[in-house]
């Protein structure tokens, strides 16, 4: 939290705590990036969003503000803790994606997985059913 924030100064720290958010935090701050799917770290202060092409962007809190930034696929790292991304930009810097696994990772842009009917176990009949 930034010093005039508690004091009751200026605005409050954005966070990304769903898709939405992050799809609209990308289309803010990138114009013409169109994503559609989005990984949020765990701490809110970043995601990885996804367009239709397969480009992906990087998003991250910076107070109030938002920043993004097009990556490509080799500038992510899974280390201890998350997922690196490496910018290359001063701006951006190096981000840590906090708690996202290569799961995640892969997950992104995918359909989500249809929900299955439970399984009935049904009875089978007695003439089946040998008694020893």
């Amino acid at each position: 939290m930034r010093l005039g924030a508690l004091f009751g100064f200026g605005r409050t720290e954005r966070l990304i705590h769903t898709v939405e958010e992050a799809l609209t935090a990308v289309a803010e701050a990138l114009p013409g990036f169109h994503a559609f799917d989005a990984a949020i770290a765990d701490d809110g202060q970043a995601a990885l969003t996804i367009d239709r092409r397969g480009r992906i962007a990087l998003v991250r809190v910076d107070g109030a503000r938002v920043r993004a930034r097009e990556v490509q696929w080799p500038m992510l790292r899974l280390v201890e803790g998350g997922i690196l991304v490496e910018t290359r930009d001063r701006r951006l810097g190096t981000v840590l994606l906090n708690r996202l696994t290569a799961i995640d990772i892969r997950r992104l842009g995918m359909p989500p997985l249809m929900q299955r009917e439970p399984a009935v176990i049904v009875d089978e009949p007695a003439a089946l059913v040998t008694h020893a």
